[in-house]
């Protein structure tokens, strides 16, 4: 397989696949998209990593959603899951405030976030960062991710979908946090100076598939082969050459997410 991109955040498990899921995988094959499946809690986390284990070019992440802590943490099953080789990351974990109700569930949350990072440090992976804000004060749930992370200073971590402003990823991107964007940023222009001044050695793309399809697509389901029009988007903000850029951030995810890059052959 000649590898083009890497898709780092999508959830093929979900159920908007299931008419086509292995057409969709198939896809991601032969247009060199290797595909990062993210779980949401222990049911889906079991599913992404059956994917990975079904295909050479899937891959999978394990954990449980902010907005999911009323299922608790099952340390026992998700350390199981954590050690299998398909498995490259710790996640989606983080700080979902956009819809909070009560200050408590804040603290629930963060009792959630610390158990995937006990779980990332004892298995040696990243944790994939899920952080969202509420509308009425921006940038606090950043703001207390960073600030547990602070505390942990060995953990490796990377921010999926990253929608914070220039002072917040200056922060992130300086603690060693790495950054992706999804196909939002073909039709908004709130990212485009976070994507311009981001170092490129820090930069990794995704879809987060199904959801956020890019232009053209833009109102359809978004499949992990849509990094393209992503990729594209970001070399056009950058004023990059988008197959040097492809290169560069292929290589960056297979740096951030410890993967051989001798494992597939990489288009130069």
């Amino acid at each position: 397989m000649e590898v083009k991109y890497f898709d780092i955040h999508a959830h093929l498990n979900f159920k908007d696949f299931d008419a086509d899921r292995e057409e969709v995988i198939a896809r991601c094959r032969e247009e060199g998209v290797l595909v990062n499946n993210v779980g949401t809690d222990l049911v889906t986390s079991r599913e992404v990593v059956e994917l990975a284990d079904a295909h050479e070019h899937l891959y999978a992440t394990v954990g449980a959603h902010p907005t999911d802590w009323k299922k608790g943490f099952d340390e026992k099953e998700f350390h199981t899951l954590a050690a299998n080789s398909k498995v490259i990351a710790i996640g989606e974990c983080g700080l979902d405030y956009y819809r909070i109700k009560d200050e408590s569930e804040k603290a629930e949350q963060k009792k959630l976030f610390v158990q995937h990072i006990a779980l990332a440090c004892s298995v040696g992976k990243p944790v994939m960062l899920h952080i969202r804000d509420s509308a009425s004060k921006p940038g606090l749930a950043y703001a207390d991710v960073f600030e547990i992370l602070t505390r942990e200073p060995g953990v490796r971590a990377h921010a999926h979908f990253f929608a914070g402003s220039w002072d917040i990823a200056e922060r992130y991107l300086a603690r060693g946090i790495t950054l992706s964007f999804t196909g939002v940023i073909t039709f908004a222009r709130g990212y485009d100076e976070v994507i311009r001044k981001t170092p490129q050695n820090m930069l990794l793309t995704e879809t987060d598939a199904p959801f956020v399809a890019p232009e053209p697509y833009r109102g359809k389901r978004s499949e992990p082969c849509y990094v393209r029009e992503v990729l594209a988007t970001l070399a056009e903000l950058r004023e990059e050459d988008p197959e040097e850029l492809a290169a560069a951030l292929l290589h960056n995810a297979l740096r951030v997410l410890a993967l051989p890059a001798g494992k597939f052959a990489i288009d130069k």
